[in-house]
């Protein structure tokens, strides 16, 4: 179990899940659904508040070690414990703060439909964690734009760190990009022959020539 699913079963503990694909998923701002084996099911959660946003985003932005992924777009496990200690968990702690409903006639706890819906939501958090950020009431662009905003008002941007649309030099963007080739160098005199046959090009017919041995 990854670390983002095993974070929501912890969260949302439940019996079991329903057989049979969870279809018709959605999610968004305060409210995940799905239908599965014929019910219809839904998670809804508080939305958080603007005053939220701003208090977790400058709490991210304030340590070198969380501004850096969060200003790249990326957002690791271990930046979820930040939100729960600013008041904003990104998975609420029990079902308690959730309105929990299902069309099936199990009343008495969490039943089976549910349990699929917290499976495919945790799954769906390994694919791309921002789907719990957006069950919280935000989006991936005005949540790194706000990160980004708190460092520059608390002039904590670094050299190193991405800003105004420039990628961060060590993420993969960057890395798989095509890199910035050199100059190529003038040359050096004694061209001969057997080098312009064999490579086209000023560089190559500049190379000298070496005999090869008989």
């Amino acid at each position: 179990m990854s670390a983002w699913s095993q974070l929501v079963a912890e969260a949302l503990p439940a019996p079991g899940r329903a057989p049979g694909p969870v279809e018709r998923w959605s999610v968004r701002p305060g409210e995940v659904g799905a239908r599965v084996a014929g019910h219809e099911v839904s998670l809804a959660r508080p939305v958080a508040e603007e005053e939220d946003w701003d208090r977790v985003c400058a709490a991210l932005a304030s340590q070198p070690v969380f501004r850096a992924p969060a200003l790249d777009g990326r957002l690791p496990v271990e930046l979820a414990r930040v939100f729960a200690v600013v008041g904003l968990p990104l998975v609420p702690s029990g079902w308690g703060p959730l309105a929990a409903s299902c069309t099936c006639a199990h009343w008495d706890g969490v039943c089976a439909h549910l349990g699929a819906v917290v499976a495919e939501l945790a799954a769906r958090a390994d694919a791309d964690p921002f789907v719990l950020v957006r069950w919280a009431g935000g989006e991936k662009a005005a949540f790194v734009a706000r990160v980004s905003a708190a460092a520059a008002h608390r002039g904590e941007v670094e050299p190193g760190d991405p800003q105004d649309g420039d990628p961060d030099p060590a993420s993969a963007a960057v890395f798989w990009s095509a890199p910035v080739l050199p100059e190529l160098p003038e040359g050096l005199p004694g061209t001969g022959p057997r080098v312009r046959a064999a490579a086209p090009g000023s560089l190559w017919d500049d190379l000298p020539v070496f005999d090869r041995p008989e």
